[in-house]
């Protein structure tokens, strides 16, 4: 593999023009892009931009890599680009995305609990965000999730333990570190006891504040107190701390909670501000704006207008409703945070930990996996009778589908698999029935992702299971599917429908090795 270099030019020295309230600004706003946009970000870049955010698209990592040069280079003469993505597994990242490796769902990670491993993969991780020019992750997800129908955390969660959730959380920082990679704990001050979306709506958590502070700021103070680089704020309102404000807008959490509170001197960054709890209120220029007075340091405008958030951030700065003061702490915390990762320095590409990381990734899946309940027995499954593997889930996991299929046939059993998506149509239900009528033993998948589950993938699991044949039901993603179906007498928790966990519930099903993970959260 070519070594590529890319030279940035370093900032003027102190003899140096001044920049600009407007070059200030600038640096502090970092901006979503996809393949649609590429022509605004790289104009933006030249002239002035803190950042960029990939978002989500299908390309090999050389791709990625391209596309991550030429932004860098559009930026030269002015300080280089964070460019950030959320890379933390389960329903934000899926697979064949930016040519990145597939990540175990953080609610994974919680069952297993393992931090070795953990911090060992998220150094790899960080190693491969680096090849592809990445130097910041929007991770780990810090939210303990204490809502069983909390319709956007969910397995983004490493659970609903407190000291957990900080112990992984904590080993996910570490790892990042120790690859070079910028992280960015979130969504402070937790978004976990929510029950409505933030991209949709605003959001309100009705906790005291010893509540909070006894469960939800327990993973924030431990990234605090390692110095996480970046802190990203939640576009919820915490009527106990601001009964007015969001707390991404709200100088009572920003200032008072996060920075004077808990003592934080690292970059507090927003949520994208082109969410619906936030558009709802005022235009994504003037929330950069608002955000900036109360103590972000770095504003996510997302798909919003750079130039008018430059050009009202610049406004309100003359006109004295932002303080220049804090226009200068936060773009000189951005400068800082620049050199103290490195990105003033010649940045090059790595080789490959593909095979590590795939090593750490099956073992990590492994123990993840949880038997919530066996009560007839069923597990191994016997070898004398016909399986078939019935899966339901989005058709862009079904390659993943495929461990669990070779896993049984490697053991030498007599299976059969069919996929369907979770949208279950009438006239698949008669194909479900009569592949199971031609099996003895019923292996079901189960996918959800957050609080609500698709009403006919329901009602075709439910008339599986209402055959009385012996069956293991596997919860593919989200584990608080397995609430709906008690009936179900053999039940198991993959946490993420990824290849590795796919192989590791076909093994464990096989008898070779008992499943030992622990639900990171409470099943009613």
């Amino acid at each position: 593999m070519k070594i590529l270099i890319l030279a940035f030019l370093m900032l003027p020295g102190p003899a140096a023009a001044q920049p600009s309230i407007e070059e200030k600004a600038a640096q502090l706003l970092v901006v979503s892009v996809d393949s649609s946009d590429i022509a605004a970000a790289t104009a933006a870049a030249r002239a002035g931009l803190g950042g960029v955010q990939l978002q989500w698209g299908s390309y090999s990592l050389e791709e990625t890599l391209q596309l991550t040069q030429v932004l860098q280079a559009a930026a030269t003469g002015h300080a280089p680009l964070f460019i950030a993505v959320d890379y933390e597994g389960g329903s934000v990242y899926v697979p064949t995305t930016l040519g990145l490796l597939e990540l175990p769902t953080n609610m994974m990670l919680g069952a297993a609990d393992d931090e070795n491993d953990t911090a060992t993969l998220f150094y790899l991780a960080g190693r491969e965000l680096k090849r592809a020019g990445i130097n910041m992750g929007f991770g780990p997800v810090l939210d303990i999730n204490t809502n069983p129908k909390n319709p956007i955390i969910g397995i983004r969660s490493l659970g609903s333990d407190p000291a957990k959730t900080a112990r992984l959380g904590a080993a996910i920082m570490n790892g990042f570190k120790a690859a070079g990679v910028i992280a960015v704990a979130k969504h402070f001050p937790g978004h976990g006891a929510a029950s409505e979306d933030s991209h949709k709506t605003l959001p309100e958590i009705l906790l005291s504040t010893a509540e909070l502070d006894a469960t939800h700021l327990v993973p924030f103070k431990k990234a605090v107190e390692l110095d996480v680089p970046g802190m990203m704020t939640v576009h919820i309102l915490f009527p106990a701390l601001d009964k007015r404000n969001p707390a991404t807008l709200s100088r009572a959490v920003l200032q008072g909670l996060l920075k004077d509170g808990l003592g934080y001197k690292g970059l507090v960054i927003t949520d994208s501000l082109d969410m619906g709890a936030i558009t709802s209120r005022m235009p994504i220029s003037k929330a950069a704006a608002a955000a900036l007075k109360a103590g972000a340091d770095i504003l996510l405008i997302g798909k919003g207008d750079f130039n008018a958030a430059v050009r009202e951030i610049a406004a309100q700065v003359r006109a004295g409703r932002i303080p220049p003061a804090r226009l200068d702490d936060a773009y000189n915390k951005v400068l800082d945070a620049k050199r103290k990762a490195g990105l003033f320095e010649p940045q090059q590409a790595t080789s490959p930990f593909d095979k590590a990381y795939l090593e750490i990734t099956r073992g990590l899946s492994a123990k993840a996996l949880t038997l919530v309940r066996d009560r007839n027995h069923l597990l191994p499954l016997p070898k004398d009778k016909k399986v078939a593997v019935i899966v339901f889930a989005p058709q862009r996991f079904a390659a993943n589908t495929l461990g669990l299929y070779r896993a049984l046939l490697d053991a030498g059993y007599d299976a059969s698999q069919y996929f369907f998506e979770i949208g279950v149509k009438g006239s698949e239900l008669k194909k479900i029935m009569q592949a199971a009528a031609r099996a003895d033993v019923l292996v079901i998948g189960s996918f959800q992702w957050a609080a609500a589950q698709n009403r006919t993938q329901r009602e075709a699991v439910r008339a599986l299971l209402a055959t009385g044949k012996p069956a293991a039901l596997l919860s593919l993603m989200n584990p608080y599917d397995l609430a709906g179906y008690p009936e179900a007498p053999c039940a198991l928790a993959l946490y993420g429908m990824t290849e590795p966990s796919m192989a590791a519930a076909g093994q464990a099903l096989a008898g070779k090795f008992p499943p030992a993970g622990k639900l990171p959260v409470e099943l009613k």
